[in-house]
């Protein structure tokens, strides 16, 4: 514990000393130009996710003209669609035109500058192509929170109903094998290896992510209750650290299975924190990804599959014949059990983004664009939620 205290405090002390500039000086300085007595709580959550994101940073297009007009304003405003919880772009800008306070904000002065909402379409369309939100999100991460240690890292997937309709997928019909060994001479078709099996045989993340498809599909999923639920659209498969921050998400059809994002999402976020165990559910119940877990130097804790009891039982009576006993082999259990209960996390960071940050309906079409209105609500959750660690 000794070595960790030292990353936590170094880490944060980045972030508590920008929270204090902001309170002396950001926060009096707007409320004197606004003209206003007190900024609401709302109005202070935004300014404060606005000035960590500096989404500003990220918009660059080379031109003889710098950057083209209202492309910075509107970038805080998809900012603030997330903190204000507003599930379409035509409610963002309702708001805008009566809210003279959020105007000035995301920066417009009068309501005549505020654009058309073909404009908004527009500019989100080029924002989400340059994945504005995604990189935003990984620059803060790396800025304030790669040097801090982390206990749990949990993973879960989230489904995403969208209003499309699902892309067929072309089944090539598997010829029939006899049964029995193949007669002399005869050459039968390799068994195709598995996603999981393909991404173990690459290095990078990108490559493990082009086996993953994002087009719109038909997911079916077993919910907490047991029951089975069947929805079209995608998913997002969130990687969250201590405290409800998501670290690293990406984005997937909805018949992709959950397994088949482990691999670079352990990965990438090993890359952006350093953190101890990997939490993960029965989804995940694979020796594949249970031995890249401990490659990258993490401890593997994942639910068993009901379907993989059989596993169990023999490791257990392995560990039997190695002489450990029945007494060490279920403290470790119950330890695991403990650890394992901090995957809440995750399912929390699920809720947050559906129910507090304008992702519970998503009108948009397209896998980039989708993807980009889900990162601009990872970002602010992950901004949130840091700053609750310092405030």
């Amino acid at each position: 514990m000794k070595t960790i205290v030292p990353k936590i405090s170094s880490s944060l002390s980045k972030m508590w000393n920008k929270v204090l500039t902001l309170n002396n000086s950001l926060f009096p300085a707007l409320k004197e130009e606004l003209r206003l007595e007190e900024l609401s709580h709302k109005e202070q959550k935004l300014i404060s996710i606005l000035d960590f994101a500096q989404i500003e940073k990220n918009i660059t297009v080379v031109s003889i003209t710098n950057t083209p007009k209202d492309r910075e304003e509107i970038a805080r405003a998809f900012i603030a669609k997330s903190v204000y919880n507003f599930q379409t772009t035509r409610d963002l800008i309702d708001r805008l035109h009566c809210d003279r306070v959020l105007r000035i904000v995301c920066g417009w002065r009068y309501k005549n500058d505020i654009p058309s909402e073909s404009k908004f379409s527009r500019v989100f369309k080029e924002l989400s192509e340059m994945q504005i939100a995604q990189k935003a999100h990984e620059q803060f991460v790396k800025e304030y929170l790669s040097d801090k240690t982390f206990f749990y890292n949990a993973i879960d997937s989230t489904k995403i109903p969208l209003r499309q309709k699902p892309v067929k997928i072309k089944k090539e019909k598997p010829k029939l094998k006899k049964r029995g060994r193949p007669k002399k001479g005869e050459i039968r078709e390799p068994i195709r290896p598995t996603i999981l099996e393909q991404q173990q045989e690459m290095q990078s993340v990108e490559e493990k992510l082009t086996l993953v498809s994002t087009d719109c599909g038909v997911g079916i999923k077993q919910n907490s209750k047991g029951n089975r639920e069947i929805w079209i659209g995608a998913k997002l498969h969130i990687s969250a650290v201590d405290g409800d921050i998501p670290i690293t998400a990406f984005y997937s059809g909805a018949n992709v299975h959950d397994s088949s994002v482990a691999l670079p999402l352990m990965q990438e976020t090993s890359k952006r924190v350093n953190y101890l165990y990997d939490l993960q559910d029965a989804g995940y119940d694979a020796d594949i990804i249970r031995e890249f877990s401990t490659t990258l130097g993490h401890r593997p804790i994942i639910d068993t599959n009901p379907k993989n009891s059989k596993e169990l039982k023999a490791k257990i009576e392995l560990i039997e014949h190695e002489n450990k006993t029945f007494k060490y082999l279920n403290w470790h259990l119950n330890c695991d059990e403990q650890h394992y209960k901090q995957r809440s996390m995750v399912e929390r960071v699920n809720k947050y983004l559906k129910d507090d940050f304008g992702c519970d309906k998503i009108y948009y079409q397209g896998a980039t664009k989708v993807a980009s209105v889900l990162a601009f609500g990872i970002l602010s959750i992950c901004i949130h939620k840091s700053l609750q660690l310092v405030t």
